[in-house]
């Protein structure tokens, strides 16, 4: 078996700032300020990390038990956020998700995503998608603050249940430089698509993903067919 994993931001789906605006009620709220604003970029980053810099920029050092309390905050604002932006799934993700599903596929629909996995699955309920996926060989971004470190988490989780499992049976799906930093961390391929992506052709040249895609095929056979090129 091989095991596509895919990011959720920019790649499966939009939120149009849900999980965005969440966060920055949940800090808001926790630290009781007027308003709050995130001016980094989320983009290829983990929740971990996110919320650590939030911390250290608001206390001057970071407080694990902070960062619990304002995960859950999130994960109950993003609930509320989510009907109320107009988000979308991105172009041939659902026929291509449902294409993996079938009983002779040597493909399996996992996830790679910097979200924690309440947050994860919230956003893929939310847009019916959470169907797709096995939730038990995916990694979230709880797991760790570099996004390259959830690539050997996910090799790790797989080799214990197969010794045969090797670092050519991932292919890393996503939208951001970070994710090609991802999986190069285990030896694995990465496609990125463009369509749903903060970012451009020309911001992939120092990282050389295997694939660079303008969105998935209509056709998801011609999608596997990509895949199994070597």
């Amino acid at each position: 078996m091989k095991h596509l994993m895919w990011d959720i931001d920019g790649t499966l789906l939009l939120t149009n700032l849900a999980g965005y605006d969440a966060l920055c009620k949940a800090v808001k709220d926790y630290y009781f300020l007027d308003a709050y604003e995130i001016r980094q970029s989320l983009a290829g980053r983990t929740d971990s990390d996110i919320i650590k810099k939030i911390i250290l920029n608001i206390r001057g050092r970071f407080l694990p038990a902070e960062a619990a309390s304002i995960l859950i905050r999130y994960d109950i604002q993003l609930a509320k956020e989510l009907p109320t932006h107009k988000g979308k799934i991105m172009k041939n993700v659902e026929k291509t998700l449902a294409y993996f599903m079938r009983e002779d596929s040597k493909y399996e629909n996992c996830l790679c995503t910097g979200n924690i996995k309440n947050g994860a699955k919230q956003k893929l309920a939310y847009y019916n998608l959470d169907k797709y996926f096995n939730f038990n060989h995916s990694v979230f971004g709880e797991l760790a603050e570099e996004r390259s470190e959830l690539a050997k988490y996910a090799l790790s989780r797989i080799y214990l249940e197969d010794r045969s499992t090797l670092p050519s049976d991932f292919i890393f799906i996503g939208d951001t430089p970070n994710d090609v930093r991802c999986a190069k961390a285990i030896g694995a391929r990465c496609i990125i698509v463009l369509d749903g992506s903060a970012s451009k052709r020309e911001d992939f040249a120092e990282v050389n993903p295997w694939k660079l895609l303008d969105c998935l095929p209509d056709d998801p056979a011609e999608f596997e067919r990509l895949l199994d090129e070597e």
